[in-house]
């Protein structure tokens, strides 16, 4: 189980008014702590981040990312809600195993996911995916059905997504192209294409925006953009856990409706009426 509550309950009678109130906070939402840092707790309760590190020093933390650690590890351990479920995996033997320490990599990659909400990387994307007026998702080989899912899905929202194969040879619909902002999303996983790194190259000599989305061990993303998105996709399995992409992308997803605001609702009315129009789903 997690010390923090204890450790508040301990200093409680001998807190100040700000601490207490950062202190029933803590206590009334330890569920969220994993995915909050410690200027959105000063913001709920209106204090000071400042108020917030002192609190949690006088308790017997460095800062919130020691809660945090605390916290995502409590919920690995067969203390809380999960740890019947957690049990039983382990008393499967070898393929039980397996199945735990997967989940493990699962859930703090989701942890990790959503940390990355709201942070500059975070705003400066949705922007981006926004504002656009043109936006192309590319994605090789094993990650193509990533890219064309997350293509189909943003054209709900808005208009101008293309998915880019690069079947032509040229990708010339991009690189040659008069669009005024247009922005490439490019998701990768290992094993890497060369496709996808001369793609990214091209791409940041033009000046064109580019958004990649990509596991931990892609080394070269960063060379060609300040917009990657690095999730863990550590597994115990065959293969290489690709949940946290669809995680992502549902999260930028997401906020891209909030940031079309009303423009949404027209458009979706709009593909209903097509959807409808050419009978393409029932019910």
């Amino acid at each position: 189980m997690p010390k923090l509550p204890d450790r508040i309950k301990d200093r409680f009678a001998r807190m100040t008014r700000s601490e207490r109130a950062i202190a029933s906070y803590m206590l009334d939402n330890l569920h969220l702590l994993p995915f909050e840092n410690a200027a959105d707790i000063a913001a709920r309760v209106g204090v000071s981040q400042m108020t917030v590190g002192r609190f949690l020093r006088s308790i017997g933390y460095a800062g919130i990312g020691e809660v945090k650690d605390e916290l995502r590890e409590a919920a690995l351990t067969p203390g809380l809600k999960i740890g019947d479920r957690l049990e039983r995996l382990r008393a499967k033997g070898r393929a039980g195993k397996d199945t735990h320490r997967n989940l493990q990599h699962e859930v703090q990659a989701l942890v990790s996911v959503y940390e990355v909400v709201g942070t500059p990387l975070w705003d400066k994307t949705i922007a981006r995916l926004v504002e656009s007026d043109k936006i192309f998702v590319a994605g090789f080989q094993t990650v193509s059905g990533m890219a064309a899912d997350f293509a189909a899905r943003l054209l709900y929202l808005r208009p101008g997504v293309t998915v880019l194969d690069g079947q032509d040879g040229t990708f010339a619909d991009l690189l040659a192209g008069r669009w005024t902002q247009p922005c490439l999303v490019l998701f990768e996983m290992r094993r890497y294409t060369k496709c996808s790194q001369l793609l990214a190259q091209k791409v940041q000599q033009r000046g064109i925006d580019l958004i990649i989305v990509c596991d931990k061990h892609c080394h070269w993303a960063a060379q060609h953009t300040d917009l990657v998105f690095s999730v863990n996709t550590d597994s115990s399995l065959f293969w290489d856990n690709q949940s946290p992409f669809l995680s992502l992308t549902n999260l930028m997803l997401d906020q891209v409706a909030r940031g079309l605001k009303r423009s949404v609702a027209a458009r979706l009315k709009a593909m209903t009426e097509l959807q409808d129009g050419f009978g393409a789903f029932q019910g």
